[in-house]
């Protein structure tokens, strides 16, 4: 009997200790929406404006040029981490190290740039 109640107790506490596990798993992957022909030239468009807001607000950070920047970012694909090569590629062509104040509005920039591409195809999707 008092065998029992320890086995009771013991399966009761290793379902509790399992649950958080059990409800945190993700949901199951959504197939991709297929877009429209002008749902996705609406995705390339702000896709292209949004990377082009990105290269304008780092230009105004950095006070770099325009080539400098869009050279600076790594090509798509690229496996380097983007905001340490953008910081390394404009300091060597302005030939002065960012201030950390500079590199912190660049990161904020960069944020923003993947939050929104990351919001973008669901926008596409209700054009």
């Amino acid at each position: 009997m008092k065998a029992d109640f320890l086995r009771l107790v013991l399966i009761t506490l290793l379902l509790g200790a399992a649950a958080p596990t059990l409800a945190q798993s993700p949901p199951p992957a959504r197939p991709p929406a297929v877009l429209t022909p002008v749902q996705a030239a609406f995705l390339q468009a702000e896709a292209r404006r949004i990377e082009d807001a990105f290269v304008q607000k780092v230009m105004g950070i950095s006070g770099a040029s325009r080539s400098q920047v869009v050279r600076a970012i790594p090509a798509k694909g690229r496996l380097t981490d983007r905001l340490s090569r953008i910081y390394s590629s404009l300091e060597r062509d302005l030939g002065a190290p960012l201030a950390d104040e500079q590199k912190a509005m660049i990161f904020v920039a960069e944020g923003e740039r993947k939050q929104a591409l990351k919001e973008l195809p669901a926008l596409a999707a209700t054009k």
